[in-house]
Parts: structure tokens; C-alpha cells; sequence
């Protein structure tokens, strides 16, 4: 998967002229805690409608502002704090990911760098100028992640949880219940099989489309596959 498939496109953005006060009422109307900013591109200038990435605001940017006034006039007045340039406080060198980055490296970022979102974007070589434009194209938060996580696991799905022991190396019984799960008429939104961990039985998770896995269950236990029900069984217990 990568992350083309799970960014958020929808964006609120704001410009590095751009008013602090601007930035945080659109932080709080929307919940957010980062804006991306941007520079609007004139058509002549990109083939592209995206804009050019500047940099990143956060919540915490703008509170650091408010808690220090700043004098730029030179003459000792104290200017407040929501009239200063976002330009003034953004972050210019921050982490990003292209669409084509995977969501497990992108997922890596977010958790080492201990980052909330990514801006996505695309690269553009200007038409007169020998440079490069970072256009964004999207945005990744930990939120995206985790709802595409809660979507492979089949939660806004009607359904339940199968787990199949798997001895090392050996996916036969996963490929078995596959198998009867087709021949039985039941539907199977997703299978995860992560990497085993130290002391914890290795184990396929299923979850299938139904409440009522009878027909699934008796030919499980016909074929001799053990199985058990994520939602009751503790890791360790399985019965057949």
C-alpha cells in the first residue's frame, strides 16, 4: 500500500503572508494541530493546479508566539501577536513523502520522528528557471493511518474475527480455511498475518463478513483446522 491510497487531499492550507490570527482561528474551527503553507502558483507559471510547499505551522508554533511579544517597529512597541506573518514562525525544513512512498516507511517517519503528519508532494522543474518546485499534493496523519488500519480490519463491516494458528513456515491450514471460506459462501474482507513475536503463537487473523459462520466453522472442524475468536479467546488459547 502506498500513500496516494490513504492521504487526505480535502486540504486547509494557509499563505506565509498570512496572519497568525488567520492561522489559529482555522486551527480551531477545524480542530487541526498543523496548516500546511503554501504559495499559490499563476497559471503561466505550473502545468500543475498544485501549490508550492512552504513549510508547516503548527499549534504549538503559534502558542510559543503568543507567549513572546515581538518589537519590530524599532521603537520600543510591543506588536501583538496576531498580527505577525505566519512566515514569521513556520518550520521550512520538515520530513515529507512522495504518493509512491510506502505507508509502512511513511508510518516508520511519523512514529521515530515522533511527527503528527507528513505533507505529501511531487516535484516539478520549473519551465524557466533552473529550479525545483516541492508542490504539495496531499497530506498523512497518524488519523489517515489509523482509519485505513481500522478499514483493512474490516471495523465498518458487519463481521467477526477468526485467528488460524500457523506452525513456522507453514501457511497450509490458512490456505485450507481460505479455501472453505469459498466454498462455504463466506465472505472474507481481509487476512493479516503479521511477523511473529518472541513467546506468542503465530496466528493468521481473518475477519470475515458474517455473524453466523456456522457452515464456516463445521467444515473447519471436518478438515481438522483449529481456529479461535479474536474477540473471546485470550493469544494462547485455541480449539478445533
Amino acid at each position: 500500500m502506498i500513500v496516494s491510497e490513504v492521504m487526505t487531499t480535502q486540504l486547509v492550507t494557509v499563505t506565509p503572508e498570512d496572519s497568525l490570527s488567520h492561522a489559529a482561528n482555522l486551527l480551531r474551527q477545524h480542530q487541526f494541530h498543523h496548516l500546511p503553507v503554501v504559495r499559490a502558483m499563476k497559471q503561466h507559471e505550473t502545468r500543475n493546479a498544485w501549490p508550492v510547499l512552504e513549510g508547516l505551522i503548527t499549534a504549538y508554533d503559534i502558542d510559543l508566539a503568543a507567549s513572546v511579544e515581538t518589537d519590530d517597529s524599532g521603537n520600543g512597541e510591543q506588536h501583538p501577536w496576531q498580527e505577525r506573518r505566519v512566515a514569521e514562525v513556520m518550520n521550512r525544513s520538515i520530513m515529507r513523502v512522495t504518493p509512491t512512498t510506502s505507508v509502512a516507511a511513511a508510518a516508520q517517519i511519523l512514529v521515530k520522528r515522533g511527527l503528527n503528519c507528513l505533507p505529501v508532494v511531487e516535484y516539478e522543474e520549473a519551465e524557466q528557471e533552473s529550479e525545483t518546485r516541492t508542490l504539495l499534493v496531499g497530506l498523512l496523519t497518524r488519523s489517515d493511518l489509523l482509519l485505513e488500519l481500522a478499514r483493512t480490519l474490516g471495523a465498518f463491516e458487519p463481521g467477526m474475527d477468526i485467528r488460524i494458528p500457523l506452525p513456522v513456515d507453514d501457511p497450509t491450514s490458512l490456505a485450507k480455511m481460505l479455501l472453505l471460506a469459498a466454498t462455504s459462501h463466506t465472505r472474507v474482507h481481509s487476512v493479516i498475518v503479521a511477523p511473529p513475536k518472541k513467546g506468542v503463537p503465530h496466528v493468521a487473523r481473518v475477519r470475515i463478513g458474517t455473524l453466523n459462520p456456522a457452515s464456516l466453522l463445521v467444515a473447519l472442524q471436518k478438515a481438522g483446522i483449529s481456529y479461535s475468536f479474536a474477540d473471546l479467546q485470550p493469544e494462547e488459547d485455541f480449539h478445533a
